[in-house]
């Protein structure tokens, strides 16, 4: 083969490969950062007089939905569900036979449902409006949506409704004219509005029909009536119950008459929340016996579905003699459950017992009334080692057992009280027999103590004293300390435990300004749950001490009703949920360290 054919072939196979390389394994660019764009909409966007029964929306790339039938919402909402789909490089949308209302603006709004193919980069607040009369409604309503227990915005879900019929069952009965949206901070913009007199709510519409229809739904309402109109002005007059003015509220107005018939999306900018709506679950519990067990002769408990009105709970046993003081009873913290301690032997030797309980119940009008239950136990006997011996399988334990709060050679906090728990009800304690030594370089001195019983978990009891910062100390109970309500005493229970350096904790102190009646205020930790809480305070100044480094919250709940908890709104009473509000900063507590700062409370 000569040179020249040579170099030929060689230059024929160099550009094959650089060709298949091309082919096979593409070079990227930049990467596509781009939303896509609308070039043209058949009718226009805004267009008046509208007639049409398709819409063809054409952009300059291709596109998909991203979740259209969550984000998607239609304003008024429509008869029947419009048919949307994509082809080519177009949204179609097919609004079939159905008459729309005379009049009417109807707005789209897609928020970042359409996206492109490639990267999934979204149009932002893309709507389409047209109005089948002679103008476009121009106005719109801001605002925000948070959960009234937290001030945080709700994940997903929510809608705002607003409606021109002022009635109060209309969240019931009747479909939203306007809906929004709200964003991931909670704020929401109804673009569109006409001019008039609303009522407006948000719900977690967890059926997706726009009613409030649910026990279920989480919910809010404004007090006062929505007035939508121009000049572009917004006041919000807080309005009580007991006021003789009108309830109305000005709303904000956003003027798009400038805005010409082929426009295809507006720059929105960004939402100030004007309106403000807090969302709660209302309490349609009715009180009911949840669960009732046995597991023992002596012991069942019962649970119910919620905290029992005023702890009132009469319990009788049916078809059985038995003389007063039966039992013993303890109730939990919350007021949801009940153990009773059977201490009559012919009640305890039946192995089925049936009791009737008496309890206060709601009506279906809010009072209440006096309610009878019943509840069939049946004790079973657990199998015994040998066959037939009823004695071994139903013999209890003969030792009174005694769980205590921490472990042995714990690290204990400074403010800490131990916490010893009987299995069975305590019937008699000798405290010759619990000692408290502190160890003091080689010595162990008898330490003295204070013994507290719980008041309402009657088997609970704590033991404190003067701790001293890094001391060691041993909590000893001799046998017979503890003697049970059946007469078995507790074995030997030795807890050896060190206590904490008081370096090691910071404090907040708070200065509080203008102060209102009936407050809780909560310290918060990192993942939000409550760490200390205060109902009371000297000097207008609230101290927590003892705290943990690390980062915390202050909150602060409204007691209206002054029964120490936060409660929930009722929208046929009227009522709001009570009012919450949180410092405005997070809060750095360092060791051995006393921050300091001031809190005006006064409710806005």
């Amino acid at each position: 083969m000569n040179k020249p054919v040579f170099l030929i072939l060689i230059s024929i196979i160099l550009l094959s490969t650089i060709n298949c390389a091309r082919v096979g394994s593409p070079v990227g660019g930049k990467k596509d950062i781009l939303a896509p764009e609308i070039i043209e909409s058949t009718p226009n966007n805004y267009s008046k007089n509208f007639g049409s029964d398709k819409i063809e929306i054409e952009l300059n790339e291709f596109v998909r939905f991203n979740n259209l039938q969550q984000k998607l919402v239609i304003s008024p909402p429509l008869d029947e569900k419009p048919e949307i789909f994509v082809r080519g490089k177009s949204i179609i949308i097919e609004l079939g036979k159905q008459e729309l209302k005379k009049n009417t603006t109807y707005t789209f709004s897609f928020y970042d449902a359409i996206v492109d193919n490639n990267e999934g980069n979204a149009i932002k607040d893309y709507e389409f409006v047209f109005s089948t009369g002679n103008r476009l409604d121009s106005l719109s309503v801001n605002g925000i949506v948070l959960k009234a227990f937290d001030l945080e915005p709700e994940e997903e879900g929510v809608e705002v409704l607003l409606y021109d019929l002022l009635d109060d069952t209309i969240p019931q009965t009747t479909p939203p004219l306007y809906i929004g949206k709200p964003d991931k901070e909670g704020k929401f913009r109804i673009n569109n509005v006409k001019t008039d007199t609303f009522r407006i709510f948000a719900i977690k519409d967890g059926n997706r029909n726009h009613y409030f229809d649910q026990a279920g739904e989480a919910f809010a309402f404004l007090d006062s009536t929505l007035l939508v109109s121009a000049p572009p002005e917004f006041f919000v007059d807080t309005i009580r119950k007991d006021t003789t003015d009108t309830d109305t509220i000005d709303a904000d107005t956003i003027d798009t008459d400038t805005i010409g018939a082929d426009t295809t999306e507006i720059g929105i900018e960004e939402i100030k929340p004007d309106i403000r709506l807090l969302l709660f679950m209302e309490d349609h519990s009715i009180q009911y016996l949840k669960n009732s067990t046995r597991e023992t002769r002596e012991h069942i408990q019962l649970v119910f579905n919620m905290p029992l009105k005023e702890r009132k709970l009469e319990i009788t046993p049916i078809d059985i003699d038995t003389k007063n003081g039966w039992f013993i009873k303890e109730e939990f913290i919350i007021g949801d459950t009940v153990n009773v301690w059977i201490t009559d032997t012919i009640v305890s030797e039946s192995d089925l017992v049936t009791l009737k309980l008496e309890y206060m119940k709601e009506d279906s009008t809010g009072n209440y009334f006096s309610f009878t239950d019943t509840s069939l136990l049946r004790y079973i006997a657990p199998t015994g080692k040998k066959r037939g011996s009823r004695e071994i399988a139903d013999k209890t334990e003969k030792t009174l057992v005694l769980i205590p709060s921490i472990r042995k050679n714990a690290q204990v906090e400074l403010n800490q009280k131990i916490v010893i728990e009987s299995k069975t009800p305590v019937k008699m304690i000798d405290t010759s027999k619990i000692k408290l030594f502190l160890f003091e370089d080689s010595l162990k001195i008898n330490n003295g103590y204070i013994l507290e019983k719980d008041s309402l978990q009657i088997r609970k009891f704590r033991f404190s004293t003067e701790w001293q910062e890094a001391a060691n100390y041993q909590l000893f109970f001799e046998p017979g300390a503890f003697t049970g309500i059946y007469g078995y005493s507790n074995d030997t229970l030795l807890l050896d435990f060190r206590m904490r350096k008081l370096d090691y904790y910071g404090k907040i102190i708070v200065t509080l300004k203008k102060i209102p009646d009936n407050l809780i205020i909560q310290l918060l930790d990192n993942k939000g749950e409550v760490s200390k809480e205060k109902t009371g305070w000297k000097n207008n100044r609230v101290e927590f001490s003892f705290l943990h480094p690390g980062k915390y919250r202050l909150k602060v709940i409204y007691d209206r009703n002054k029964n120490g908890k936060w409660d929930t709104g009722n929208y046929e009473e009227k009522r709001q949920p009570e009012k919450v509000n949180f410092y405005e900063k997070e809060l750095n507590v360092r060791a051995n360290w006393d921050l300091e700062i001031k809190w005006d409370l006064e409710t806005k």
